[in-house]
């Protein structure tokens, strides 16, 4: 009984050991928040880095886009109303999701560049 338990135990070890690479591989996947960005920025040389930072980019491009179609929406409505004073709430509505536009385009560029960044920061072979 006690040779079962002695190899049950090493079982577990070596199971626990052959799983350790990959914890902690997952475990330094960085993520980049509104907080970090400035220190992630200033501090990156991985492709790791590189990447998440383009990952945090790509994900303001898109909340952009989702503000653009969403001010584009509001300008159809607000021309449906035919309000009649001169209120150019639709016009306003068009320059929001223009200037959202822009932001999204600018974002997606930014996390192009860092995915050039993580290329070259590769090591050679990769």
């Amino acid at each position: 009984m006690k040779r079962v338990t002695m190899l049950l135990a090493a079982g577990l070890l070596l199971l626990a050991a052959a799983a350790l690479p990959t914890i902690r591989a997952g475990a330094q996947q960085p993520v980049v928040t509104d907080d970090d960005l400035d220190q992630m920025i200033t501090s990156a040389k991985t492709p790791a880095e590189h990447e998440a930072i383009a990952a945090f980019y790509e994900q303001q491009a898109a909340n952009a886009k989702q503000k653009a179609d969403l001010h584009r929406r509001t300008a159809e409505t607000y021309r449906k109303m035919r309000i009649h004073k001169p209120a150019y709430m639709a016009e306003m509505c068009d320059g929001i999701a223009a200037m959202w536009d822009k932001i999204a385009a600018d974002n997606s560029k930014l996390a192009k560049e860092h995915q050039e960044m993580a290329k070259a920061a590769a090591p050679p072979g990769q």
